[in-house]
């Protein structure tokens, strides 16, 4: 069997992290699997960058869309022209394909497992055109809903659920409704296609089987969590962690990552709650803050405590050590798939405050592995903070456990080689 991954990127985000690791797995068991990225970041040998189309791989053209994309902000914010949503997650037509569809059909791949392909990586069009198996695996929403690549919560918009109208659009968009647009693009190119998708979270599978899209298609949908490497991702000593990073060992130690677009409460990664959360927490100077990758100044400014702010972290291993700093990593993200930042510090030991919301239920059991707060509720994240830092040792031990149950590596592994078997026919 002979496998392509597909993804933008071979790092930089979740879904490429969760891509590089399927990769990596799937070669400790002797799999001849290639990671086919737009953008090589990485000298791994088993990442090729793919073909692009010679219109799109030229400098001409990255100039030109560069100005255009500029233009278009820029006539969008003065004069209000163009889609306009109060939703501020990234949007996705996908009408247009970098890489060679030819190369990819005409090559010995066996099946191609899609992965995070938007920025125009392949069209909804050319989607339809791969005649090799598709396998995809979701680490959001696009695949069912328009142009978002997560609703608009907030708003409570379930036009995913219940088709894409020029009546039912939220509030607060505006102009060419461009993920109704994509809806219907979707719908038309893709009512003959039999796609096998892959759900890290029961959240995306139930919200796949609800939707407009695929609630009566013949496309499946295969429950099957992201990959932490175990060995990587562990307890380690404390002592000596907080001692090499000069944090005192009686400080309580909250960690979160994300800590940008702090102003904007409707952002996806939840900093806005999060601050309003910490700046009502009593008795400051018993406490620490641990920053996860980019953060803006003002961040640290605003939660006024003393800060480790760690940058943009590539090594797993580091990454390990600075989740083991922490008595509680908190994830106030408005909605997430299968977060790898919590199932990290499952791994690790390390409690999860969250809002009760997506697919973060699957990781954090309410007062067992961590404290599942009330949606949108700061007074209760700062509830599940405390909670956690109170009951360190035996969360701790819950998380552990639950790790190696639930998400053990060997086993998530081969629940990917059974569904690759499966769509191939190679098992009954």
């Amino acid at each position: 069997m002979k496998v392509l991954l597909l993804n933008y990127s071979d790092t930089g985000g979740g879904s490429s992290i969760a891509c590089e690791r399927l990769l990596t797995s799937l070669h400790q068991y002797n799999y001849d699997v290639e990671l086919g990225v737009i953008e090589k970041k990485t000298n791994n040998s088993r990442v090729i960058r793919l073909n692009i189309v010679p219109l799109y791989d030229s400098k001409i053209y990255r100039i030109k869309t560069k100005i255009f994309n500029k233009l278009r902000l820029f006539l969008n914010r003065k004069f209000g022209i163009g889609f306009r949503t109060s939703n501020p997650i990234f949007h996705s037509e996908n009408r247009k394909t970098f890489i060679d569809i030819n190369y990819i059909n005409n090559s010995e791949y066996d099946l191609i497992h899609f992965h995070w392909i938007n920025k125009d990586m392949i069209s909804i069009e050319d989607i339809a055109k791969i005649t090799k198996p598709i396998v995809w695996t979701m680490h959001d929403t696009w695949v069912f809903s328009g142009a978002e690549h997560y609703p608009n919560i907030l708003e409570n918009d379930l036009r995913f659920i219940e088709g894409y109208t020029k009546s039912n659009k939220p509030g607060t968009t505006s102009g060419s409704d461009i993920c109704r647009k994509t809806w219907e693009r979707k719908k038309r190119r893709w009512k003959n296609c039999n796609f096998n998708f892959i759900s890290p979270s029961r959240y995306e599978k139930e919200s796949f089987e609800k939707s407009a899209l695929f609630h009566n298609s013949s496309s499946t949908c295969t429950l099957i969590p992201n990959i932490v490497p175990e060995n990587i991702f562990r307890p380690v000593d404390r002592k000596y962690l907080r001692e090499l990073h000069q944090i005192p060992l009686e400080k309580k130690v909250i960690g979160f990552g994300a800590a940008y677009d702090i102003t904007e409460k409707k952002s996806i990664k939840g900093g806005f709650f999060l601050i309003e959360a910490i700046k009502k927490l009593q008795n400051r100077a018993n406490y620490h803050f641990v920053i996860f990758g980019s953060h803006t100044p003002s961040f640290a400014g605003e939660i006024d405590l003393p800060t480790f702010a760690t940058g943009f972290i590539t090594n797993p291993h580091i990454l390990s050590g600075i989740y083991n700093l922490c008595d509680v990593f908190v994830c106030p993200s408005l909605l997430e798939n299968l977060p790898n930042v919590c199932l990290e510090s499952l791994f690790c030991g390390i409690p999860v405050t969250a809002f009760n919301t997506g697919g973060i239920p699957d990781i954090v059991e309410h007062k067992k592995t961590g404290y599942l707060a009330k949606c949108f509720d700061s007074d209760d994240l700062l509830n599940g903070i405390l909670f956690c830092i109170d009951n360190y040792d035996e969360l701790s031990r819950n998380s552990l456990a639950k790790a190696h149950a639930e998400f053990d590596n060997e086993t998530v592994v081969k629940k990917h080689i059974e569904l690759y078997e499966s769509v191939l026919g190679h098992r009954p």
